[in-house]
């Protein structure tokens, strides 16, 4: 068994529901509605909508591979992650799948100022108050 395990108590708190206009980027608007709201975390429950173009991280943060799927019109299917703020400063890990406008499939970790909105993203959000 690894030692990198954690556990933490604690209850969800104010649910962000909001809707994302054309260009603007999936986390970066995720990260500005934290704090704009004063949520040091956050998970992010639920997004739907569609992308200009995906890019996709694989791999560990430091020799990432990117992986760009272009449309526009990229479907979102899933997202799923979670939200930290300290000192003002996000830090957001996002992952997913997406799908590009012929049905082909794609999973990874959303990179950050490469997913924008085509159309609208709508994003679910929910405060997490450690014990």
């Amino acid at each position: 068994m690894t030692n990198d395990v954690s556990i933490e108590s604690g209850v969800y708190g104010r649910l962000i529901v909001a809707r994302m206009k054309p260009n603007e980027d999936l986390i970066e608007s995720i990260e500005s509605m934290c704090v704009q709201y004063e949520i040091k975390h956050a998970v992010v429950r639920g997004v739907v909508g569609s992308l200009t173009t995906a890019t996709l991280l694989h791999g560990d943060e430091s020799t990432a591979q990117e992986q760009v799927v272009t449309g526009p019109g990229v479907e979102i299917l899933n997202v799923f992650g979670e939200v930290n703020v300290v000192d003002g400063m996000p830090s957001t890990r996002l992952s997913g799948v997406v799908a590009d406008t012929t049905g082909h499939l794609y999973a990874g970790r959303f990179k950050k100022g490469g997913n924008r909105s085509f159309i609208t993203i709508e994003a679910s959000v929910q405060e997490w108050l450690p014990s």
